[in-house]
């Protein structure tokens, strides 16, 4: 097989790319943006829902369908996969694909346990093959420049030190108004031969708050690393989880804030990291809004001449901008922005968090 990483694609040809998961956020979220891009060609489907299949592949003009993803991983030629399966199953199906030689993106988290993390992580570097894990705020416009001025003040000391992270994610409307998936009407069979993903039983009745905390606030746990380029641990959770507090490897202290705001048909993602003489502030649209690159200026307290600076951002969905990513990665055999390596260390923040939320509710 060679090296798959290091072979470059043909650059007269496309990636042909097979799909796991016609549900809500396949079709709407993965599917219809993959199918936008030019230089990848969606070339089979698996999907336990035959007559749903069937649909969705005629609206994608998609020449193939299978019940499952080993079925295709069989007979389909594909360079890539992009699986959208519930994050409980990725234990099952990822080994599966990254064993047949497949790059692969899926939806985050990677998974629920943090020895599995390890374990698909440790396969996709062993196969040398790009696995990305769809934390796809790090593929926003406005998130990439937000973290090249960080990383750029960071490198001259020009804006003193870095001394403050902020990072405020009250529940909110995500959906956005989209449009939800097309079905035939059709139930999808038991996954065959897949076992469902667990907490880890030492949470015990706190594998709840878990499950919940990695479905939603990863997202925040994994883009104040990306935007720092530092990692960080869990110093306290309050009980009533309004607030997580961090240290990052440089002695930073970082603040996530969890609580709701009391508006409901609204999003408020906002983070701040602030230097000595400066700040960077970026607000980040719904996960489901279109069109909406996401919002960052930074302010530089120079002597004689402080200033706001804002750049214009291309207003691009960040479930497209992320196809857009992994399809470039994998066609330049170059990694991703959120390789599995990044993933897993969420889980370890995860945990961390829970064992601080125990410590608190004792």
């Amino acid at each position: 097989m060679g090296d798959p990483l290091n072979s470059t694609k043909d650059n007269n040809s496309r990636l042909r790319i097979g799909f796991v998961g016609a549900g809500a956020m396949g079709q709407t979220a993965h599917l219809q943006n993959f199918a936008l891009i030019p230089d990848c060609e969606i070339v089979a489907l698996a999907e336990g829902r035959r007559k749903t299949a069937e649909m969705v592949a005629a609206r994608y003009a998609i020449p193939a369908v299978y019940p499952d993803h080993r079925a295709m991983l069989a007979e389909a030629d594909i360079d890539a996969v992009v699986a959208i399966v519930p994050y409980a199953l990725h234990p099952s199906i990822v080994p599966d694909i990254l064993n047949a030689g497949k790059h692969l993106l899926t939806e985050k988290p990677i998974c629920l346990r943090l020895d599995n993390a390890r374990r698909l992580a440790s396969l996709a570097e062993e196969k040398k093959l790009i696995y990305m894990v769809g934390n796809m705020k790090r593929a926003l416009p406005a998130s990439v420049e937000a973290r090249r001025r960080i990383e750029e003040w960071k490198l001259s000391g020009a804006i003193g030190r870095m001394n403050y992270v902020r990072a405020s994610m009250p529940p909110g409307d995500w959906v956005f108004g989209v449009q939800w998936r097309a079905s035939a009407g059709d139930n999808a069979p038991a996954y065959p031969g897949e076992t469902s993903e667990s907490p880890p039983e030492w949470m015990g009745e706190l594998g709840e708050k878990y499950n919940a905390f990695v479905n939603y606030f990863i997202h925040q746990v994994n883009m104040i690393r990306y935007l720092i380029g530092e990692d960080y641990h869990v110093v306290f959770v309050d009980k009533s989880e309004a607030v997580m507090l961090s240290e990052s490897d440089s002695g930073v202290t970082i603040a996530l804030e969890m609580k709701g705001h009391g508006l409901h048909k609204s999003w408020e993602e906002y983070y701040m990291v602030s230097f000595e003489s400066g700040r960077v502030d970026l607000s980040l649209p719904a996960p489901m809004a279109q069109q909406n690159g996401g919002d960052v200026r930074f302010y530089i307290a120079s002597e004689g001449n402080p200033r706001w600076e804002r750049p214009v951002i291309d207003p691009v969905w960040s479930m497209l901008a992320q196809a857009r990513h992994f399809v470039s990665c994998v066609r330049q055999s170059k990694q991703s922005c959120n390789p599995a390596s990044e993933a897993l260390k969420d889980l370890e923040v995860a945990e961390q968090y829970i064992r601080a939320l125990s410590s608190s509710l004792r």
